[in-house]
């Protein structure tokens, strides 16, 4: 069994796509999904006579979805990939233009949808100020280079000459 409650529907569905997939690496992933729920083959091949015609394996599929976003709206980022999100988001969101919150929320991830948009907002503010401190700190340097320039010999000149 797994951390997640079984829905009746999710299993219904699996069992729909057992029997008519036609890509047997999703068969066998399928069954394997089925058989980590608890169910043997005998009662495998039971619920596939229970299933009835391609509605009832419509309605189980949208029974499902429906069940998959009411637990996406809590799941949250790990912090690995809210680090990744910190300091890459901002490129990837600059070069393609994609944030990826219009899928968060259309898929109802709505604690990974605030999480993402405070880490692309915090990102953006933090490359900026790094980029607005390495500049700076780098006039900084130039200057202290420039004052440490001897330039006693070239004012000699310029003062005796007029």
């Amino acid at each position: 069994m797994t951390k997640d409650k079984i829905h009746i529907d999710e299993v219904d569905w699996l069992i729909s796509v057992y029997k008519t997939s036609n890509d047997e690496k999703l068969k066998s992933e399928s069954f394997e999904k089925l058989l980590s729920f608890g169910l043997d083959e005998n009662q495998i091949n039971e619920r596939i006579k229970n299933l009835k015609s391609e509605k009832d394996e419509l309605k189980a599929f949208e029974k499902a979805w429906e069940k998959q976003k009411e637990r996406n709206q809590f799941e949250k980022y790990s912090s690995f990939e809210k680090l990744k999100i910190f300091l890459f988001g901002p490129y990837e969101l600059f070069r393609n233009f994609d944030s990826g919150l219009t899928d968060l929320k259309k898929e109802n991830y709505k604690i990974k949808f605030r999480q993402r948009l405070i880490l692309l907002i915090s990102g953006t503010i933090f490359w900026i100020l790094f980029v607005i401190a390495v500049f700076q700190y780098s006039e900084y340097k130039r200057m202290q280079e420039i004052e440490k320039v001897d330039i006693t010999n070239w004012e000699n000149n310029r003062t005796t000459k007029n």
